[in-house]
């Protein structure tokens, strides 16, 4: 994205994605289903960094939090939407959502092939401009909330994976199930939009790790709770923090740096990877311990990457003071 055209690398996702969502409703094994998956996948990787990349260019802070915010609220609204008018699609035809998700992605394309693309020198010289203005101690920052947000996606991945065999054990319908899981994204486009209203947060320590700390507590209720309205609090806590550390992750992987392909692309592998280890660890967690082992093990996870990120950004501190 930092050496190429990124609207040509952006079409060619939406391509690659449309052929997933025309292909996937026909698959009739499980090898074939992971062959398209893995093609779904490697075409958002080409669509996320990208997009991210290409909106923040040449920037300044106050408009690079305004083009985050909507860009952040804009997916998390689109993700609860899809979830939310998925189920009801498929029980109408189960062809119906994938249909309406290759509409939606041909749009997409033709809104990315109207946009003017900025010359990169250009932009380049602009970011240079404001690479001065961060702390000193910002890669600490932008290394802390990359851990952050491994985590969030790890916990994410547990609760979107494996929530819903917890909420059929403890009797729940699938509608009270599916809000639940709806609540967390709530409570993170919540966040999102909160954020972007404030620049106070900024590369503050206490106020990155706070919402981790709440996460903590909601996994805890989730492993030891049982009752419906506990489990909505514990869900808004983990969207609340899940919310922080996005925007942070992502904003300092832009902000002022001229590699922002590389950096968004790093953001996006951290959140990747939380999401393939989350539900895979805690899968193997609950076969071998018991169905509420996930939330306990990740409450743990949580504390660690505290931790470190506590020293990360603290020996950062004193090697300034040197």
């Amino acid at each position: 994205a930092d050496r190429f055209n990124r609207r040509t690398i952006l079409l060619l996702g939406c391509a690659l994605f449309a052929a997933t969502y025309l292909i996937l409703p026909f698959l009739k094994t499980t090898g074939q289903m992971l062959g398209i998956y893995i093609l779904g996948s490697a075409s958002m990787s080409m669509f996320w960094p990208t997009l991210q990349s290409w909106l923040s260019q040449g920037l300044n802070k106050h408009n690079l939090m305004k083009s985050l915010t909507i860009f952040n609220v804009s997916w998390s609204a689109g993700l609860m939407l899809g979830f939310f008018s998925a189920g009801f699609l498929f029980s109408i035809n189960p062809k119906l959502p994938f249909a309406l998700g290759i509409v939606l992605i041909a749009c997409a394309a033709a809104l990315l092939y109207k946009q003017p693309i900025k010359p990169a020198a250009l932009a380049s010289l602009e970011d240079l401009e404001m690479e001065g203005k961060r702390p000193a101690n910002y890669k600490a920052f932008l290394y802390a909330a990359w851990c952050a947000n491994f985590v969030s996606w790890f916990i994410i991945g547990i609760m979107r994976n494996l929530f819903p065999k917890l909420g059929t054990e403890l009797g729940f319908s699938t509608g009270v199930i599916g809000t639940l899981i709806f609540i967390i994204t709530l409570a993170q486009t919540v966040m999102f939009f909160v954020l972007g209203k404030t620049h106070k947060w900024h590369y503050k320590l206490g106020l990155l790790i706070l919402p981790q700390i709440f996460a903590t507590v909601g996994l805890l209720v989730v492993t030891f709770f049982s009752h419906v309205a506990c489990l909505g609090g514990a869900m808004i806590f983990l969207g609340l923090s899940a919310g922080m550390t996005y925007f942070s992750s992502i904003f300092y992987s832009l902000y002022g740096s001229t590699a922002k392909g590389r950096h968004s692309g790093i953001h996006e592998a951290f959140l990747g990877i939380g999401g393939l280890f989350g539900p895979l660890a805690g899968g193997l967690l609950a076969a071998n311990l018991g169905i509420r082992a996930p939330y306990a093990a990740a409450a743990a996870v949580v504390m660690v990457a505290i931790a470190a990120e506590v020293v990360l950004i603290k020996m950062s501190g004193m090697g300034r003071k040197k």
